[in-house]
């Protein structure tokens, strides 16, 4: 007798789980009431996070309260868009039907093996478990830039700082990407790991070597918030929304909105073309945007790969 296999979602509620996992919690976190308490002790404790900042082991700094809930409670609330994101392409996975619909159709590469899946997810748990370490390490440098004093922002202040943050991103990473192919030994040594997924899976996101990590996925994200001094509502915000968008452009599937909010903007290409870049290792070195691939050429293989599958 077999195992009888669990029914799958209805989509409704796939729709709701997005709703409410991913879309509301990333709204919220840039709502002025989620930070109240931080307002209350960032103006009663200036004068202790402007002095030493670049100490990392300054006695003040190292159980520091708000050091440890930045990194800590951070943590925690990426863990859960994270987990979010996954859940949704879990189900749907598991429902027939949705599968068939979203998948983006590749012949030429396997799906990956159940090896590659435990690999990947044995190192997603160690660097989920270095994350508030990493959040702890670089606070002194967002202290340093104001981030820990700045006021709330406005919502025209807030746009700014997220729009900021997604082109200095897309910039910084489309560079470090296109650097890590281009250079033999850098991929090699350094990015051919990430490239061990040819069919992307979403629980390949973070599979990547330590320093791919640092130079070309945690800078280019910060950076933007780093230079313009953004309030910890705008960094945490910003972190949420490039976590869901990196877990989409890996999934294998093209969702459409609401599923996924990152194809409905002009430019934006997503899970299509870095799919096509995990399946045939060519072009396509961008993240948000395909304006650099554009601008720079590297995107003629994939668009001559969209000319002959819409010609079937």
């Amino acid at each position: 007798m077999t195992a009888a296999h669990p029914s799958p979602p209805p989509p409704v509620f796939i729709y709701i789980f997005t709703l409410f996992f991913l879309y509301v919690p990333c709204a919220v976190i840039l709502l002025p009431q989620s930070w109240s308490w931080w307002e209350d002790y960032s103006s009663s404790s200036k004068s202790k996070t402007t002095s030493n900042h670049l100490n990392l082991f300054d006695d003040t700094l190292v159980l520091d309260s708000h050091r440890l809930g930045f990194a800590l409670g951070g943590s925690i609330f990426l863990e859960c868009i994270f987990w979010s994101a996954q859940g949704l392409l879990l189900m749907i996975t598991r429902s027939p039907s949705l599968f068939e619909k979203f998948t983006i159709k590749k012949t030429h590469v396997d799906y990956p093996n159940q090896t590659q899946i435990d690999t990947a997810l044995a190192e997603l748990a160690v660097g989920h478990l270095a994350r508030p370490l990493l959040l702890w390490l670089f606070y002194p440098a967002w202290v340093a830039r104001g981030c820990m004093t700045a006021t709330f922002p406005s919502l025209q202040e807030m746009c700014v700082h997220l729009i900021f943050s997604i082109l200095v991103d897309d910039t910084l990473f489309y560079w470090s990407h296109r650097l890590l192919h281009s250079n033999k030994w850098l991929y090699q040594t350094v990015h051919k790991q990430h490239h061990e997924f040819k069919y992307s899976v979403g629980l390949a996101v973070e599979y990547a070597h330590p320093v791919e990590d640092i130079i070309s996925n945690t800078l280019p994200t910060i950076a933007g918030g780093l230079l313009l001094g953004s309030h910890p509502a705008i960094i945490f915000g910003y972190m949420s929304l490039k976590m869901w968008q990196s877990i989409d452009a890996h999934s294998g599937f093209e969702l459409p909105f609401p599923l996924s909010p990152f194809n409905v903007v002009v430019g934006m290409d997503c899970a299509p073309a870095h799919d096509y870049h995990h399946s045939h290792n060519v072009g396509n070195f961008g993240g948000f945007f395909t304006f650099w691939d554009w601008f720079c050429g590297t995107d003629k293989s994939y668009k001559r790969h969209l000319s002959k599958r819409m010609s079937k």
